[in-house]
C-alpha cells in the first residue's frame, strides 16, 4: 500500500505536466502562465541514527529511521507578468524504523508505529511587481519559509515543513525586507496541519507575525535585523552580520556574528527554556585559502529558569519551528544552556569541485545546575559529493560521537553526593542521497 501511495502523486502530476506541455502548443496564449511553467521531482533517501543514552531514564534507547521521499514541485509562469500559482506534493515511504524512531523526525508517529505519509506541502498564489532594482512579491497559502525572520523549515529530512499564511518580499537597491503572518504549521514528519499552542497549558496561539530587514552594501557584507512575535506569548529580536575580506587572490578572512533576545509576553508561562527573558550571542572568525576553509567560534547564553536549568528556546511555541543561525545548534547537542559558553571549530577541504571533506568540534562549559558544573562536547566529520556528470545528484554523510549529561524528568541527573553528574554518550549521524530533475521547462 505504501508503494501505491508513493507512486500515485508522481503519476498524477506527471500527467499534469504532460497536459501543460500540450496546452502550450494550443492556439490561445496564457501570457506566460503555462508557457513558462516549471515542474521538478526530487527523490530523497535519508537514513538517520542516534545512540545517545541521555534519555534512558524515560525508556528511550537508540533511534534509527530510514525513509524515501518524493518531492514534486510545480511553479507556474506569471500570467501577464503579475500573477501565478505554485504547488508541491510530498510523499514519504517508510523503509525501516526501530522502536524509538520518532526522535529522528523522519517518519510519521502513529501511536508508536512508524508510517509513511502523503500531503500537499505547498499551495499558494503569488503576485509580483517591479524588476531586480525595485520589486515586491506577495504570497498567500501554504509555503516553505526558510530562515524567514524568526521562522524556518528544515531541509535535512525526507520532506520539509510548511507554514500557512501570507508573506511578502521586497527590495530597493541594497536593502531588502520580508514579512509574514502565519496561522498554522505542518511538520516535516507528518501530514497534519496544526495550530500553535502554548508549551504548558496548551492554550491556542492565534498567529505568529515576523519580518526582517537586510542591508547589503557590498557582495561580501550583509547585516540583518529580525523580529517576531507569537501572539501575546513570546517576542524575539535579533541582529545577524556576515562579512568576508579578500586578502589576496584565493585568500579571504571570514566573519559571522549574531545576537538574539527572547522575552516572555503576557501569556508566557515560564515553563520551558527561561522564566522571563533569554539572550544568546555568538561570533565566528574564519580563513579561506583556495580549497581549504577553517574557522573558530564562540557563543554564550543567558537564560534563567526558576527551579531548573534554563535554555535559549528558539521556537515560538508548540507546533512551530524557529530560525536560529548559530553553531550552538550542534549536530548532537545544543549549547544554549544558561551560563553556558561554547567553543566551536570547523575545517573543510574541497578535493575537487565535486567532493568536499570536513571536520567539526564543539565544547560547552560554564553551565551550572544546583551548583554542579556541567560540560558537554562532540566532534565528527562529513563528506559531500555532487558529481557534475549527473546534474541534480548529491550525497552527504556525517557521523560523530557526542557527550553530555543524562536527563531525569527533563533535568540533569546528578550523582548521589550532588557533586557531579551522570555522563551521557552516543553516536549520531545520517546519510542522504538526493536526485533532482525537471520534467517541464
Amino acid at each position: 500500500m505504501d508503494a501505491i501511495k508513493f507512486a500515485l502523486p508522481l503519476v498524477f502530476i506527471s500527467g499534469l505536466s504532460a497536459t501543460s506541455a500540450f496546452a502550450s502548443d494550443e492556439p490561445f496564449n496564457t501570457q506566460g502562465f503555462i508557457e513558462n511553467s516549471q515542474f521538478s521531482v526530487t527523490l530523497k533517501n535519508v537514513w538517520m541514527l542516534n545512540t545517545s543514552n541521555q534519555n534512558e531514564a524515560a525508556g528511550i534507547g537508540d533511534q534509527k529511521a530510514w525513509a524515501q521521499g518524493a518531492l514534486l514541485d510545480y511553479q507556474s509562469g506569471w500570467f501577464g507578468d503579475v500573477i501565478g500559482v505554485d504547488a508541491s506534493w510530498y510523499s514519504v515511504a517508510k523503509l525501516y524504523a526501530n522502536d524509538d524512531f520518532a526522535g529522528r523526525d523522519l517518519l510519521r508517529d502513529n501511536n508508536g508505529h512508524a508510517e509513511g505519509f502523503n500531503k500537499i506541502g505547498q499551495i499558494y498564489g503569488k503576485l509580483k511587481w517591479g524588476d531586480d532594482a525595485a520589486y515586491a512579491r506577495l504570497y498567500a497559502g501554504w509555503k516553505q519559509l526558510y530562515k524567514f525572520g524568526v521562522l524556518s523549515v528544515t531541509h535535512s529530512r525526507a520532506a520539509p515543513s510548511t507554514w500557512q499564511g501570507v508573506s511578502m518580499e521586497s527590495g530597493l537597491g541594497n536593502i531588502s525586507a520580508r514579512a509574514a503572518w502565519v496561522t498554522r504549521f505542518s511538520e516535516r514528519d507528518e501530514p497534519e496541519k496544526r495550530h500553535f499552542y502554548t508549551l504548558k497549558s496548551n492554550k491556542r496561539i492565534d498567529h505568529i507575525v515576523t519580518g526582517d530587514v537586510s542591508w547589503r552594501p557590498a557582495n561580501n557584507m550583509q547585516i540583518t535585523w529580525l523580529a517576531g512575535e507569537s501572539d501575546n506569548y513570546l517576542l524575539r529580536q535579533g541582529l545577524e552580520a556576515q562579512f568576508s575580506h579578500p586578502v589576496t587572490e584565493g585568500e579571504s578572512l571570514l566573519f559571522r556574528s549574531a545576537w538574539y533576545y527572547n522575552r516572555g509576553l503576557s501569556e508566557w508561562e515560564g515553563a520551558r527554556g527561561f522564566t522571563h527573558s533569554a539572550q544568546h550571542i555568538f561570533a565566528l572568525a574564519g580563513y579561506q585559502y583556495h580549497d581549504i576553509e577553517s574557522g573558530i567560534g564562540w557563543s554564550k547564553t543567558k537564560a534563567k529558569l526558576d527551579g531548573g536549568l534554563g535554555q535559549f528556546y528558539w521556537h515560538m511555541g508548540k507546533n512551530t519551528r524557529g530560525a536560529f543561525n548559530s553553531p550552538a545548534d550542534g549536530e548532537g547537542n545544543d549549547y544554549v544552556n544558561d551560563g553556558e559558553q561554547m567553543l566551536y571549530w570547523y575545517g573543510k577541504y574541497s578535493l575537487s569541485p565535486e567532493l568536499t571533506l570536513g571536520l567539526f568540534s564543539h565544547y560547552g562549559f560554564g553551565a551550572r545546575y544546583q551548583d554542579v558544573s556541567l560540560t558537554q562536547w562532540e566532534y565528527g566529520g562529513f563528506v559531500a559529493w555532487a558529481p557534475k556528470d549527473v546534474a541534480g545528484l548529491s550525497f552527504f554523510a556525517g557521523f560523530g560521537p557526542s557527550y553530555s549529561w543524562k536527563l531525569v524528568n527533563g533535568k540533569p541527573s546528578l550523582t548521589e553526593d550532588k557533586r557531579g553528574f551522570h555522563r551521557s554518550k552516543g553516536v549520531g549521524g545520517g546519510v542522504t542521497m538526493e536526485y533532482k530533475f525537471g520534467l517541464l521547462k
